[in-house]
């Protein structure tokens, strides 16, 4: 990590280091209770993949040639910040398949001790809380409630299959409901975030949840590191993905950062965007599972 970055935006230029160089944002702080800060990361290739298909895998991976030491630390970095992840079932499958790309942050390792030193000097949980999303309940129940002691909560609609919320409930996972049909709406959700009096809320999950949150406005912040390399494939996740938005999501640039040392050969910029207000939030599509 000893390379260091180039600040291209705002001027003056300058070079900086990379390590720490996220925690100066001081996420934590930018929140307060009934009114969350909500921020997500993605790296993505020139062509806007986040993750490709890969043989031997039920589920797709971020790519090889995208995914690096730098920005990981980067995403641990941006993890530290929070009081509470929001995640998606698809995670806790890959994980008991053996396919999650990585621990959910804090990570564990000697790598991130400053991390978890630096949330115990902040006066945060040693790990965020989290929060996970989904609309089928088709998850393993032992990964989840295995998370080293953090609080987990599952989020799904109030049209959810309730003898699978009677199984999950018999098992000791803890559900609450932020939606009318199956799935969980952006706004019911931060509503019911907001009244924990969650303050800063890291989104790491998949496509289908940004839309969720992008369609009630949810989002504040996005962090989004541009690997120089085109991939192709045809099966690939961009990092949102759903009925197209109309408005659109409008994005300022707050940051950008120039780091030539990664992925080896080709070098990335690191994004900081921020989200403009919405004046009304985008009403969503028909549940077609909704009970009627």
């Amino acid at each position: 990590m000893s390379e260091p970055i180039l600040r291209l935006y705002p001027a003056p230029q300058a070079t900086l280091a990379l390590q720490g160089q996220y925690l100066t944002h001081a996420l934590h702080e930018r929140g307060a209770p009934g009114a969350p800060f909500v921020y997500t990361n993605f790296i993505s290739s020139l062509d806007g993949r986040i993750a490709l298909a890969a043989s031997g895998r039920q589920t797709n991976r971020v790519p090889p040639a995208t995914a690096n030491p730098r920005d990981w630390r980067l995403f641990q970095e941006l993890g530290a910040q929070a009081d509470l992840l929001v995640t998606s079932a698809r995670y806790f499958r890959q994980l008991a398949l053996g396919e999650a790309q990585d621990q959910l942050p804090v990570g564990s390792s000697e790598d991130f001790a400053d991390l978890r030193r630096w949330r115990v000097e902040q006066g945060l949980k040693p790990q965020p809380d989290l929060a996970v999303l989904s609309a089928s309940l088709d998850l393993p129940v032992a990964p989840l409630l295995d998370q080293g002691g953090r609080r987990v909560r599952l989020y799904t609609g109030e049209a959810a299959d309730p003898g699978r919320v009677r199984d999950l409930t018999d098992a000791g996972v803890d559900i609450a409901f932020a939606g009318e049909g199956r799935s969980v709406e952006g706004g019911h959700l931060m509503d019911a975030l907001a009244a924990e009096g969650y303050r800063s809320i890291y989104v790491v999950a998949g496509p289908s949840v940004i839309h969720t949150l992008a369609m009630a406005g949810a989002l504040h912040r996005l962090y989004l590191t541009l690997a120089h390399v085109v991939l192709a494939g045809e099966g690939f996740d961009t990092f949102a993905w759903g009925p197209e938005l109309s408005p659109p999501l409008t994005l300022q640039l707050s940051e950008l950062y120039y780091d030539a040392a990664a992925p080896v050969g080709a070098g990335q910029l690191m994004a900081v965007y921020d989200c403009r207000p919405r004046e009304e939030p985008l009403m969503p599509p028909p549940d077609p599972h909704s009970a009627r």
